[in-house]
């Protein structure tokens, strides 16, 4: 007589479930609270429970955020990814020079986690990318609440102190190159938005 195997793996997802739902349910609130279409470069927006976020080609955002303010942060950041990508095909020579300044300034970056990004070039994109995260996110909730979130986070920790320790300098470098203020995205055509999407997101400017 065979023996019985009555071994049974069953997939339950409903954790996983619920909580993408609770992402997304705060993120339709706070399009409802706050006007975030000038920021919206990007209007499709995958949640994915096990994921790191990610911008292109769509925005994609994990669970872990369980509040407002680290959800919104997180949402804008990817956002400035899309402009930034933009703004580097628009104006590739300004772009250029806003590195070079950069890496003038900074002569050495982290390039690995947690305190840099995953290489040197990463890094230097980040100075401009997470400064714009915290001015735009600022813009709806108070500059040193999203100052104290930024820099408890565990990842990007030297690029966070950078731009809120230098935010005066940053900033002045940015506007003289005309990458801030941002342009909204409510102001772009089809194809401005077009190159907000490639995925090669920047010229890469290793060569710098």
């Amino acid at each position: 007589m065979a023996e019985r195997d009555d071994f049974v793996v069953r997939l339950d997802l409903t954790s996983a479930q619920r909580s993408a739902e609770q992402v997304r349910d705060m993120l339709l609130r706070l399009r409802k609270d706050f006007d975030l279409a000038p920021f919206e470069y990007c209007r499709r927006v995958r949640i994915a429970p096990t994921e790191i976020p990610y911008s292109h080609p769509e925005i994609t955002l994990g669970t872990w955020a369980n509040d407002e303010l680290p959800l919104l942060a997180g949402y804008l950041h990817e956002q400035m990814h899309w402009y930034a990508t933009w703004y580097s095909h628009a104006h590739e020579d300004e772009w250029r020079d806003v590195f070079v300044n950069l890496r003038d300034r900074y002569r050495q970056v982290p390039a690995r986690g947690p305190e840099g990004a995953p290489d040197e070039f990463s890094t230097y994109l980040h100075l401009v990318v997470n400064w714009l995260e915290v001015e735009t996110t600022s813009r709806f909730f108070d500059r040193q609440r999203v100052i104290g979130h930024v820099r408890a986070l565990p990842y990007y920790r030297w690029i966070y102190r950078t731009v809120t320790d230098d935010w005066q300098p940053l900033g002045a470098l940015y506007a003289e190159h005309g990458l801030v203020p941002a342009r909204p995205a409510t102001d772009m055509s089809p194809d401005d938005l077009r190159l907000a999407g490639l995925t090669d997101e920047a010229p890469n400017l290793a060569s710098c």
